[in-house]
């Protein structure tokens, strides 16, 4: 696919003059030195390949409209996020060069929380960490689910198909209610929020007719401005377990095991599988091998029975295998936990993973995470980490992997490291994980987010009909964004004036 890409230098200084006109100096960065904070932190140093010319900051709801608005006067693309800190995705590095980043960082207040109803409704700029706090000091009875790190937008994770640990740690399910402002400026609310004034906004995941939530997940539609997010009740009581052992052959009884506890609601939050050195949890200096993590909530008699039922079943599968647990109350503050497999399926919010990355790997480390899905199938997520490994050694890369166990897929994650500095071993780290993509699309396991970079590569490898998804996704974007000003590139969906040649 050919792509036309060069955007008009004259038109973006025009629109970034019309935008400090419009939202004051203080709102829009074009200093070099600034705009180096908001560059892909994972490219090699020195990289200007998916840099922008500058950054605006929004306040609110009608900020944003103004920002449309003039981008669309002046054709000259936006690149939006929340938080931009999902750095082995791209961080907040726009998919083309000379765009203007609009960073929601400023539109960071937790708008409304429901103790009753369990629910929280925030602003794209809200992040993991802010809504614990807001949470904890408001002495809320509730819990939100994280990622393994906490400084990223809630709002932003959660369209981005993001995971936490907790029983509501598929992020997107927990999504109730947005407001969305579209490519021509007119304010969207979905769902039950089409009614002025309903009492069920962010209680009701239905829409009458078409529910167009699911649009703006992973797309360039439109920028969400406020979003609604279901949270869990704390529970009296918290287990956190885990079982450990040695030989690969044990993953299968592991896995199916895991599944059907998961199906009977006695495991009910998302458990993690690892493998590699000593952890926190389970494993002792000098081991190495795997480990799964997994959360227990609830009344006390009823926890200490389902822990019952999960160590019985995940002994029986065979000799080695090592099950432990810590115990919590629910009400203590940050749940009493220490550790981060604790925290993160406590609802804990932190940054511990990117300080132990940085202690194993050095300060100048990036990395890319190769994100697949599978079938929570025993058998199957063995055969899956034996070809990954294949795919490893091919590249001469070590393979480490953290797999997610959602009730009937297996989200296998696993890194690829490199040091920033070296423009040779960064690139080739990309192209690694690109062919990477390719071969895991071949044996049926399709990625399901990826970096700036690989969004096209990733794209390619979605062919039924001809590409069918892509062609509808276009149509889409052509509709409802005809001037081709929102993230253009993202998920590989390009404006038409941008897609050029042929396919």
């Amino acid at each position: 696919m050919a792509l036309t890409t060069r955007l008009d230098e004259s038109a973006v200084r025009g629109a970034v003059a019309a935008l400090a006109a419009a939202l004051g100096d203080d709102n829009v960065i074009t200093s070099a030195g600034e705009l180096l904070d908001y560059r892909d932190p994972y490219d090699y140093k020195g990289s200007d390949e998916h840099t922008g010319a500058a950054v605006v900051t929004p306040e609110s709801v009608e900020d944003v409209q103004e920002i449309v608005r003039i981008a669309n006067a002046f054709r000259v693309p936006l690149w939006t996020f929340g938080q931009g800190r999902n750095y082995a995705y791209g961080g907040p590095a726009p998919r083309v060069k000379g765009s203007i980043q609009l960073s929601l960082r400023k539109m960071n207040r937790v708008l409304h929380v429901d103790d009753d109803l369990a629910y929280a409704v925030v602003e794209p700029g809200v992040r993991f960490q802010d809504l614990y706090e807001h949470l904890r000091a408001g002495g809320y009875r509730l819990w939100p689910s994280v990622p393994d790190l906490g400084w990223g937008s809630v709002v932003g994770n959660t369209l981005d198909s993001g995971r936490g640990y907790t029983k509501y740690g598929d992020h997107p399910s927990t999504q109730c209610g947005m407001e969305v402002v579209l490519a021509s400026g007119e304010l969207l609310r979905t769902g039950m929020g089409g009614l002025s004034g309903s009492k069920v906004s962010h209680l009701a995941r239905e829409s009458y007719g078409p529910n167009h939530a699911g649009l703006f997940f992973q797309s360039n539609f439109g920028i969400v401005t406020k979003m609604g997010v279901w949270l869990m009740r704390a529970p009296e009581v918290y287990v956190s377990g885990w079982a450990t052992w040695s030989d690969d052959q044990l993953v299968p009884g592991i896995i199916d095991a895991l599944r059907e506890l998961m199906f009977d609601g006695i495991i009910t939050n998302q458990p993690q599988l690892s493998f590699g050195g000593p952890s926190e949890s389970g494993r002792e200096p000098g081991q190495s091998g795997w480990m799964v993590r997994f959360a227990l909530y609830g009344r006390e008699p009823v926890v200490e029975a389902q822990f019952a039922l999960v160590h019985e079943a995940l002994s029986r599968t065979g000799d080695g295998v090592q099950v432990g647990r810590r115990d919590f109350r629910g009400e203590d503050e940050r749940c009493g936990a220490t550790t981060h497999d604790d925290r993160v399926q406590g609802g804990v919010p932190g940054l511990e993973l990117l300080e132990m990355f940085k202690q194993d790997n050095g300060e100048d480390a990036g990395h890319l995470d190769l994100s697949a899905l599978g079938p929570l199938d025993g058998a199957d997520v063995l055969a899956s980490i034996k070809l990954r490994r294949e795919l490893y050694d091919r590249h001469g890369l070590p393979y480490s992997a953290g797999i997610i166990l959602l009730q009937r897929c297996a989200l296998h994650i696993s890194p690829i490291v490199f040091d920033t500095r070296d423009e040779q071993a960064t690139r080739a780290s990309y192209a690694a994980h690109n062919a990477m993509v390719e071969d895991l699309a071949k044996a049926g396991y399709p990625i399901y987010r990826t970096n700036i970079q690989s969004m096209d590569v990733v794209a390619d490898q979605f062919d039924f009909g001809d590409h069918a998804q892509r062609r509808l996704n276009e149509g889409l974007k052509d509709l409802l964004d005809p001037n081709g000003i929102l993230s253009p590139g993202k998920q590989g969906i390009w404006p038409a004036r941008m897609r050029g040649g042929t396919r």
